[in-house]
């Protein structure tokens, strides 16, 4: 099963998300950001999946490629919360 999918992910887990989030909002794909980053394309697509744990030195080396800080991995996106009340949403 993948780990990532899981109710209660681990901590790896959520560093491999937020990697990947950051990745794809910086418009890089696995071979660029790795190119960049001076890491294996294996390595990094390891990481966003979930296995292994990165040194900080590569976690440094993927942030600094995307212009990042790499305290920007360990934040968890904010929820978006809507709040839709009867008779004030759109009808199909």
């Amino acid at each position: 099963t993948n780990t990532l999918l899981r109710n209660n992910p681990s901590r790896i887990d959520l560093l491999a998300l937020s990697i990947k989030r950051e990745r794809l909002a910086a418009g890089l794909s696995l071979t660029e950001l790795a190119k960049r980053a001076g890491v294996a394309k294996s390595t990094l697509s390891q990481l966003e999946s979930g296995i292994g744990n990165p040194s900080i030195e590569t976690l440094w080396s993927l942030a600094m490629a995307m212009g990042l800080q790499v305290t920007r991995f360990f934040e968890q996106p904010q929820q978006t919360l809507r709040v839709i009340r009867a008779n004030e949403g759109m009808t199909t």
